[in-house]
């Protein structure tokens, strides 16, 4: 059961990740014109990573100029994101009625398969600072992925850990999320932010000083993912 709703909470954390991918000031607003969530660019920090939450990423001002992109790049990419966004839309209904081994290996997939069209438009190098930007923007909580947590050189029984402690985390964060409109905004970002901070503490607790070197090799320089206010809500 565990394992389910683990998944199940990747999925959500990905999918929520396409809100980040719409224009400021796009799509419809919450009834009672309420935004309906925190922050733009928050479901990639709270949610799991995966292929959604790259492509939030790679739509991202501060991201994009931080790998420096040409005018062509920018073009492609752009058209990259939108078909890819497409293709996957609808996602989380063909992965509800699949096991939790079918969901992540489904994921594995597609996340490989962005990973391959990128490849096409991003230089190494670009492509080597996106994957450190994205491992910064999902904390300690990347190592919830099974091929992050064999680069770090995590134990099966830490990896075990560290998904009960994200498990735990996502049941606090859809406490808050339940919520709804009855809160405000900034004060449900600040506990989400909270809740982040509590996973990156315990994780970092069952890492051995290697493990943390090899963690700090993988994301690179630190890079500052700044938040931004919703103008408006997601688009239906």
């Amino acid at each position: 059961m565990f394992k389910k709703m683990a998944i199940v909470t990747l999925l959500a954390g990905a999918l929520a990740a396409l809100a980040v991918t719409q224009p400021p000031g796009g799509g419809r607003r919450a009834q009672g014109g309420r935004p309906p969530g925190p922050f733009r660019g928050a479901p990639m920090m709270f949610g799991g990573g995966g292929p959604m939450m790259m492509l939030g990423l790679l739509n991202n001002p501060q991201v994009r100029q931080e790998l420096e992109l040409t005018e062509k790049q920018s073009t492609k990419l752009q058209q990259l994101v939108n078909q890819l966004r497409e293709k996957f839309r609808g996602l989380g209904l063909q992965l509800r009625d699949l096991s939790p081994e079918e969901q992540a290996k489904r994921l594995e997939t597609i996340k490989a398969e962005v990973e391959k069209e990128l490849e096409k438009v991003l230089n190494e190098q670009q492509l080597k600072r996106f994957k450190q930007i994205s491992l910064q923007v999902q904390g300690y909580g990347a190592l919830a992925q099974t091929d992050v947590a064999k680069e770090v050189g995590l134990t099966e029984g830490q990896l075990k850990q560290v998904r009960e402690i994200l498990r735990e985390s996502a049941e606090k964060r859809n406490a808050i999320l339940r919520q709804g409109a009855t809160g405000k905004p900034q004060a449900r970002f600040q506990e989400m932010l909270k809740i982040r901070q509590w996973v990156n503490e315990q994780i970092e607790k069952l890492l051995t000083e290697q493990q943390k070197n090899k963690w700090k090799e993988l994301i690179g320089e630190p890079f500052k993912l700044e938040l931004q206010p919703f103008r408006g809500g997601r688009q239906q």
